[in-house]
């Protein structure tokens, strides 16, 4: 399954049609339950040192659910698309 329609799959969790339906604010409420329901942590980074990917998003769930999500990414949306995926793919919802 692509991870576009993963991603689609996870923002309907929450009544969002789809993922270009889901803003940064939200997008930061989702991670932030999934990290208290799971005792885990999200980390939202931008490094304007690199030259390309500039973008770190960081799940760690590890210790309720053995899984770390990490992607680096050119684009905010890229990292969402990203982590909503990965969840949706791990089976992992606030």
């Amino acid at each position: 399954m692509s991870s576009d329609l993963l991603s689609d799959r996870y923002a309907a969790r929450f009544g969002l049609p789809n993922m270009s339906c889901v803003e940064l604010e939200g997008f930061v409420q989702v991670l932030e339950r999934v990290a208290v329901k799971n005792k885990g942590f999200f980390i939202f980074k931008v490094d304007g040192e690199r030259g390309g990917n500039i973008y770190t998003f960081v799940l760690n769930v590890s210790t309720t659910k053995g899984v770390v999500i990490r992607k680096d990414a050119c684009s905010i949306r890229e990292g969402m698309v990203f982590l909503f995926c990965e969840l949706e793919r791990a089976g992992i919802y606030p």
